[in-house]
């Protein structure tokens, strides 16, 4: 089953890179271009559900499949267990909307067994935010295609610390036992075996990979073992019982950035004896490795999902050092379409009491406009309690992240003199504006009911 599983998870990865690599050239032969958005991203709506019924398979099997005996898949039967996967993963969403109170808590059921469900919020906001995110990313997928013909030598290799902060570096280490050269050595080797194999799937034994891990690549017994067990999901006797130092919420597989997910995890162990098979899938590791690395030195990573106080303390260090570079982004952005601006504005500097905290980016033009700006490094939300749980953050309800700025700028606007010490004049209250300016999209910009308008919300590219 793994084997079979693993083959249609790596052809999901082959058919995505290639309509990225084709996306440009696509554009270019058919017509109109919105019929072309729109066939891509329903091939990538499929995509998506298959590669998440694969992994959710694929960690259930792990745990359950027999070593000996059994049968052989059927590709029926590997058809029907998709299928069960992705209906799985989709009533649990319809879950979280209900639990979440974006939807009306209704079911009605049919005699065939199907339910039907409110889709009002699916239609308005998950659908065409998720569209312009998909339409963004394809757009950016286009533009990259000059970049694939080049004829470019490939550079050395960079070390580890030429990429990343001492600091990551200290914390990855502390974390998971290994550094980042180390996690890239690992992945190296095993990319290799695929290559030595011809195949895109391998079957090996544990034994077999600790021998190249130390003897191809030069890693100490400990390092090897570290990655292993950082990259890995080993047997257990139940996959519905986390291991220990695991939560329940680790298993479930329709949500994002869980510690046993086969996205951060894409190497399938049976045991701990050199002897016990060893299954991974070469697309799937790449990505794997590759996405922790990034996603951790970029903090987009819950502190929950690490055990270390010092990754802890980095992921909170790395949020608060780039919530501010991007309120300079936005600065800077502002200035040069025409507006002067300062950062990190003190209310009490304004008058204001201490408990209004502060203005991320204020900007001024000596017309007499105004703006109020709160900005927002926020993750792209991926499921639906993603999107819940940002919806939340920002209803605008008492004391929550939208309040807190729009009672900034109520104050504000009440209070118009405490803006002459800065700007030069005492502005007419009407001239004052306000925007909520985010680092992606954020499913705030589909909502109707907020007491923000939809078209102050969003990326920089929105803003002027």
């Amino acid at each position: 089953m793994i084997r079979e599983v693993l083959g249609v998870h790596e052809a999901v990865i082959q058919d995505r890179d290639h309509w990225r690599r084709t996306a440009q050239a696509v554009l270019a032969l058919y017509a109109p271009e919105e019929d072309v958005f729109a066939v891509a991203q329903k091939r990538e709506s499929d995509r998506t559900n298959v590669s998440l019924a694969a992994r959710t398979i694929l960690e259930m099997a792990i745990c359950e499949c027999p070593e000996v005996g059994g049968r052989q898949l059927s590709r029926w039967e590997l058809d029907e267990l998709l299928a069960k996967a992705a209906l799985l993963v989709e009533v649990a969403t319809d879950s979280d909307a209900v639990n979440s109170d974006l939807i009306e808590p209704r079911i009605d059921l049919h005699p065939n067994g199907e339910y039907t469900i409110d889709r009002g919020f699916h239609n308005t906001v998950i659908k065409p935010f998720l569209t312009a995110y998909f339409r963004e990313e394809f757009e950016a997928a286009a533009g990259e295609y000059s970049k694939l013909y080049r004829n470019e030598r490939p550079g050395e290799r960079k070390s580890a610390d030429e990429v990343f902060s001492a600091d990551f570096i200290r914390a990855f280490r502390t974390e998971f036992g290994l550094t980042p050269d180390e996690a890239v050595d690992g992945l190296a080797e095993l990319m290799d075996l695929a290559v030595e194999r011809d195949s895109v799937v391998v079957e090996t034994t544990l034994g077999a990979l600790k021998k190249r891990l130390t003897k191809a690549r030069g890693l100490s017994l400990d390092a090897s073992k570290a990655f292993i067990r950082t990259f890995s999901i080993f047997h257990r006797p139940a996959w519905d019982k986390p291991p220990s130092g695991f939560r329940k919420q680790d298993l479930y597989p329709w949500r994002f950035r869980r510690r046993l997910s086969a996205t951060f995890r894409p190497i399938l162990v049976f045991g701990e004896q050199d002897d016990d098979k060893v299954f991974f899938g070469a697309g799937l590791l790449w990505l794997g490795v590759g996405y922790l690395l990034e996603r951790a030195e970029k903090g987009h990573l819950p502190k929950e999902f690490f055990t270390s106080q010092e990754m802890k303390q980095y992921i909170g260090r790395v949020n608060s050092e780039r919530g501010h570079a991007f309120a300079w982004l936005v600065a800077d952005h502002f200035r040069e379409n025409g507006w002067q601006t300062r950062t990190n504005v003190q209310m009490t500097e304004l008058g204001g009491p201490a408990e209004l905290g502060d203005v991320d980016v204020l900007a001024w033009r000596p017309s007499g406009e105004i703006q109020i700006i709160e900005c927002k490094r926020l993750q792209l939300a991926r499921t639906v309690a993603e999107v819940a749980e940002i919806c939340r953050r920002f209803r605008g309800e008492a004391k929550d992240e939208l309040d807190r700025h729009l009672r900034r700028v109520n104050w504000i606007k009440a209070n118009p003199a405490g803006l002459h010490g800065i700007v030069g004049f005492v502005p007419d209250p009407t001239c004052i504006d306000d925007r909520l300016v985010t680092n992606t999209h954020v499913p705030m910009m589909y909502l109707t009911s907020l007491p923000l308008e939809a078209d102050k919300i969003g990326p920089l590219k929105y803003s002027k």
